[in-house]
């Protein structure tokens, strides 16, 4: 029997069929989480409808604060039910976890270079977002807030106080964001700006180089935090913003100038654009096998 994986992001929404640990179909469609978010679960379903009959469990990875009951979008201040309302709609059992442990537990899966380690992924992306893997298990919660790592507060070095829509100053998604870099890029130049017109074209301006400098710093102490709580060895650093080289150089860069006490290995995943579903997928055959 096929398994549906689906990653709900804040842009974009992906369904899989997978089959025998292989995606055989797929489909990409726009979020609706921040313009008609109540109608989520519906809007999934029509998506994956037609694939519903072949599949024995839905497995979800899901960006926001993801517990048993209740999904919290903290971007909109929204809490769903999303795990029920969909197996309302399918009759089918749902696993639903946070994305960026589901790309955690992706990267443990099939990146040899993690495999039986205590090791961190962080996504950096529209937010900041990460995972934990500690003693071949995923680090969770009750109320799944755990691993929320972008809402960690860090020192940086100007004398700006970065406010973030989970209600602190200076959280690391307020300051090393691709929504944060666009915004402040915005600002320092007068134009409006999304995060890849900031790398692709303004990357050298003095300005925004040192906002994308003050955001490699934060996921730096980001790291060096984590290092000082786990004693972890290695981080893997995923998402858009992540995965672009100026960014990903300038953060190996301050690792190595670190005392060698906070210092990791640090790694692009392995485990692709489907990083998320593989992730759910894994994880939930995990879970079946543990019970």
């Amino acid at each position: 029997m096929m398994n549906i994986a689906i990653d709900i992001g804040g842009t974009k929404i992906a369904c899989a069929l997978i089959d025998n640990d292989q995606i055989v179909n797929s489909i990409k469609v726009d979020s609706i989480i921040h313009t008609n978010i109540d109608d989520l679960a519906a809007y999934v379903y029509t998506v994956i409808e037609k694939w519903v009959p072949q599949a024995s469990s839905i497995n979800i990875a899901c960006t926001g604060q993801v517990s048993a009951e209740f999904v919290n979008f903290l971007s909109v201040r929204r809490k769903l039910p999303l795990k029920a309302q969909l197996e309302s709609l399918t009759n089918l059992p749902v696993t639903i976890i946070n994305d960026a442990s589901a790309a955690a537990w992706a990267e443990y899966t099939v990146n040899e270079q993690v495999k039986n380690k205590n090791f961190i992924y962080i996504t950096v992306s529209t937010g900041v977002g990460a995972g934990i893997v500690f003693n071949d298990q995923i680090i969770t919660c009750a109320d799944g807030f755990c691993a929320h790592l972008g809402h960690t507060t860090v020192h940086i070095q100007s004398n700006h106080n970065y406010s973030c829509h989970c209600g602190r100053k200076n959280c690391v998604e307020s300051i090393a964001s691709g929504t944060a870099i666009a915004k402040h890029a915005s600002k320092a130049l007068g134009k409006t700006l999304n995060a890849k017109d900031v790398f692709t074209n303004y990357a050298e301006h003095p300005e925004v180089a040192e906002i994308i400098d003050n955001a490699a710093s934060a996921v730096a102490e980001l790291i060096f935090n984590m290092k000082a709580t786990f004693g972890n060895e290695t981080v893997v650093i995923g998402g858009s913003v992540g995965l672009s080289a100026l960014f990903f150089n300038k953060v190996a860069e301050k690792i190595q100038q670190a005392p060698a006490i906070y210092q990791v290995t640090l790694l692009q995943p392995v485990s692709g654009a489907d990083a998320d579903l593989i992730g759910v997928h894994h994880y939930a055959k995990n879970q079946l096998i543990e019970k």
